[in-house]
């Protein structure tokens, strides 16, 4: 059976029994879900509009976040694998986009501003760790392929008071040395907030020379081939 569909068949049935609640996607409560999302977003340039794709959007509650924070000028879609969750987001919010495919197999001719994904890769289902992980990080890969400014995501840490054996967690330095290395040198590790997690951003360094374009920033992009 693939990831994917280990992945369905972990998600819908907690989903049918807790449906249209934060725990119906493996959530604690809305206070920590939308402390969550904050910190998703905390260190994105969200003055002027952009595109955002929710990776893994469940029945997209960020979408609801951003609404509920007032978020302007931005144009919201997700991509989700678990049929009945696409479903219901799309019932429940007819003004936006939301794909049912599997986020490895788009084009990467497609772009958005910005990617985010919360929660996907706490839950590994019956697929085993080390190939978990070699998964999560291909799915990061493909985020950053797909974004024009910068990608979010998050991860629970390993350096919590404790592990629950069906959940995966990953020393936040390992995922913040493996996207300096592979993808860009502006690279952001948020491990300050109370939940046993942390959220990485990697903004494109294309992007952030354009937002430093004077002059006394251009001798730090003069190998800017990240």
């Amino acid at each position: 059976m693939s990831i994917i569909k280990k992945q369905i068949e972990a998600y819908r049935e907690n989903f049918l029994e807790n449906l249209g609640t934060p725990e119906g996607t493996f959530q604690n409560n809305l206070e920590t879900q939308y402390l969550r999302f904050s910190r998703l977003i905390k260190f994105f340039r969200l003055e002027q509009e952009n595109t955002i794709h929710d990776i893994g959007c469940g029945i997209c509650d960020m979408y609801k976040y951003f609404k509920s924070i007032n978020l302007k000028n931005f144009i919201y879609s997700g991509t989700e694998i678990v049929p009945e969750m696409v479903n219901y987001g799309k019932e429940k919010y007819k003004d936006i986009k939301i794909f049912n495919q599997d986020i490895l197999k788009i084009d990467d001719s497609i772009k958005y501003d910005y990617l985010v994904l919360s929660g996907v890769f706490n839950l590994p289902g019956k697929t085993d760790r080390k190939e978990w992980k070699e998964f999560c990080f291909k799915m990061i890969d493909k985020m950053f392929e797909l974004c024009n400014k910068a990608i979010s995501f998050n991860f629970l840490t390993t350096n919590g008071t404790f592990q629950a054996p069906e959940l995966f967690y990953l020393d936040p330095t390992e995922v913040f040395n493996y996207c300096l290395k592979k993808h860009s040198r502006f690279v952001v590790l948020d491990n300050n907030y109370p939940l046993y997690e942390f959220t990485i951003t990697v903004y494109n360094a294309k992007e952030m020379e354009k937002e430093f374009d004077s002059k006394p920033f251009k001798k730090y992009f003069k190998n800017n081939n990240e």
